[in-house]
């Protein structure tokens, strides 16, 4: 059962180890985040050491027979102090949260060395990387090790529960919440291995095995653990889900801008930002859909204030009056006609026609952003993809007079 379940358990780890792994270099400063990364490290860890062929490979290397035990279980209470640290920042001031997490931190070591000082004085005779606890349990001294082992892994695990049951009741994110009670699921079904592993201690001061009960010990400890690092990874997953979705939307704005951006282009080419003399080291950054996107929105701004001066009022009377007459209002009716104006005043200013002083018009009179509110930073690409809309999909090239006769 334990071979059978720990390579899943084990790929859940990975998974939520390289979700995190990106997240950490930029978020240095918040402590919840490595402590987390830390969690799914120290648990895909244990189970790997846990592993049949990997306990016989360290057995092999290492030459002590058995160092798989303190290592994994090292690794189990170090991740439920690591739990305890996430949960801490998340739900207490910076500075009693740094001082219960050094307090977390501080006993999961202690556990740590009393683990391998009883280790060391067991006397391990031969591999057992399936049956250890019980081919162990009848010595007193591995008792005393399994004792102190249960005990700790029983407390962090009730802690870990009551702690993830109070905060997701605060919850205002529906993916923290959700994750928080999978992982309280997943910590009360671990103690299940816990009940399993104190009856061994028990069994064995009586003279009594609990073998029947090994599959049970390791479907408890494997599902329950499973669950805790899908619940830590639900929120982790939510994010990374909102910014794959964010890149996409950037990638489609930035090509349903197209349109919008050539017609201007198509007449005034000096809008166009230049960045061939930037650093060759800095070029990277400039190569991301997000610093392109906001370079063709800079560029189209460009482009209006280029036109400004060939708008007419004419124009925007008749286009409200064709618009409104098709159902358009609001912020639909002022995109509309802020198409229409775009494409007279290129024509306008190709063919050298400025308006009489009395029919220019103020282009933010008929912005399709004029009224909106600009708070994120989507909001003002959102403006500019409503007049894209009523845009050609490839507008024709008119050649400017001073440029054809050239």
């Amino acid at each position: 059962m334990k071979d059978l379940l720990h390579p899943i358990s084990l790929a859940v780890a990975v998974l939520g180890f390289l979700c995190l792994l990106r997240d950490v270099p930029t978020r240095r400063r918040d402590p919840a985040t490595t402590a987390l990364a830390a969690v799914f490290l120290l648990s895909g860890l244990s189970f790997l050491f846990s592993i049949t062929p990997m306990w016989n490979h360290l057995d092999r290397v290492l030459g002590t027979v058995n160092l798989s035990v303190p290592l994994a279980q090292g690794c189990v209470i170090a991740l439920i102090a690591c739990q305890q640290v996430v949960l801490t920042y998340w739900g207490a001031p910076p500075d009693i949260a740094r001082r219960r997490a050094r307090a977390w931190l501080g006993a999961g070591l202690s556990v740590i060395a009393g683990l391998l000082v009883l280790f060391a004085l067991l006397t391990p005779s031969a591999p057992r990387p399936i049956d250890f606890t019980l081919y162990y349990a009848h010595d007193n001294m591995y008792a005393a090790y399994l004792t102190l082992y249960v005990t700790a892994y029983t407390i962090g695990e009730l802690f870990l529960a009551r702690a993830c049951w109070r905060l997701a009741r605060h919850s205002t994110r529906t993916s923290v919440l959700v994750g928080l009670r999978v992982v309280a699921l997943g910590a009360t079904i671990t103690l299940g291995y816990s009940a399993v592993r104190m009856g061994n201690v028990i069994a064995g001061a009586f003279g009594t095995s609990l073998a029947e009960w090994e599959n049970f010990a390791w479907t408890c400890g494997d599902v329950g653990a499973m669950l805790t690092l899908i619940g830590w990874l639900v929120p982790t997953i939510t994010d990374q889900a909102q910014i794959i979705q964010y890149r996409i939307k950037q990638h489609r704005s930035y090509h349903r801008l197209r349109a919008l951006w050539l017609a201007f282009h198509s007449e005034a080419p000096e809008i166009a930002l230049p960045i061939d003399r930037v650093d060759p080291a800095q070029r990277r950054r400039f190569r991301g859909i997000a610093f392109k996107l906001y370079r063709r929105a800079v560029e189209i701004r460009d482009g209006r204030f280029v036109i400004r001066q060939y708008l007419d009022a004419g124009v925007r009377e008749r286009s409200e009056a064709h618009h409104s007459a098709k159902g358009f209002h609001g912020d639909e009716l002022n995109a509309a006609v802020t198409a229409d104006q775009i494409l007279a005043g290129i024509a306008a200013r190709a063919a050298g026609n400025r308006p009489d002083p009395d029919q220019l018009t103020d282009f933010a009179d008929a912005d399709a952003d004029a009224d909106r509110q600009t708070s994120q930073p989507m909001d003002d690409i959102d403006a500019l993809l409503a007049v894209a809309r009523h845009f050609p999909r490839e507008p024709a090239r008119t050649p400017h007079p001073e440029r054809a006769s050239a």
